[in-house]
């Protein structure tokens, strides 16, 4: 956790989180294992959330937005085509802007 503020700083800056060698202990170089946190959104815990820079879309599932005290009237239609990994398409219900909260930023 005491080096996590530096990571939490990164993100901010940098809209993208990255590891230098040395913040990175021998025994998980190499690691291919998803990497996921815990995050602040309208003052509730969302656990579990997934870091993938690569990635070109951020997926919410519609039950954890349903736990969110949100307001669907910020819901902006989507247009975009989704292939889930097995290559079926999924629907998509929409986009929204929600603040998160990592460490003191929000983003």
């Amino acid at each position: 956790m005491e080096g996590f503020e530096g990571i939490v700083n990164n993100i901010t800056a940098n809209n993208y989180l990255t590891f230098a060698d040395e913040e990175i202990p021998v025994e998980g170089r190499g690691n291919n294992k998803a990497l996921h946190v815990s995050v602040k959104c309208m003052d509730h815990i969302v656990a579990k959330v997934l870091i993938a820079n690569g990635s070109s879309l951020n997926v919410m599932p519609k039950t954890t937005l349903d736990k969110l005290p949100f307001d669907a009237l910020h819901m902006r239609p989507s247009f975009m085509v989704v292939r889930a990994f097995e290559g079926n398409r999924r629907d998509v219900r929409g986009e929204i802007d929600l603040p998160i909260q990592i460490g003191p930023h929000t983003c």
